[in-house]
């Protein structure tokens, strides 16, 4: 088997820590590219709120998501191996299942529960949406 591509959600919680170390070894392993990437949303639907002040509140997401790549970007430094970060804006679950299948993604590895681990009874509410929608392996960590 040979893991060229792997994706790796990550959100700064201690479970993806985990699955992005247990990355770095499977990675330096096979020799993989690694996609670190974070997804972040603005639950707000509110007609009144004005335009400019949405927009705000993106660009503030966007701002900590990039912090939150930092954490992840410190594990890979200096390692050896080849990865890049991302952020994307939407729902974690969909737009993960999106992402994964449009770049062709040979493995998945995961937390098992993030930030929003409540909404889950046994796995994260997301990794349970990625495991429901996607076409390849997903590793998931505790």
């Amino acid at each position: 088997m040979k893991i060229n591509k792997i994706l790796l959600p990550f959100d700064g919680s201690s479970h993806s820590v985990n699955a992005a170390k247990y990355t770095l070894d499977l990675a330096k392993m096979f020799g993989s590219h690694v996609a670190i990437i974070n997804c972040y949303e603005w639950h707000g639907n509110m007609p009144e709120v004005p335009e400019l002040l949405v927009k705000d509140l993106q660009a503030r997401l966007r701002e900590e998501a990039l912090g939150v790549l930092k954490r992840a970007e410190g594990i890979f430094e200096g390692q050896g191996v080849e990865y890049t970060v991302e952020t994307l804006s939407g729902a974690a679950g969909y737009v993960l299942a999106k992402f994964a299948q449009s770049k062709e993604y040979d493995l998945i590895v995961m937390g098992s529960h993030g930030h929003s681990d409540i909404a889950g009874l046994f796995l994260g509410s997301v990794t349970h949406k990625v495991l429901n929608t996607i076409y390849c392996p997903v590793l998931i960590v505790p």
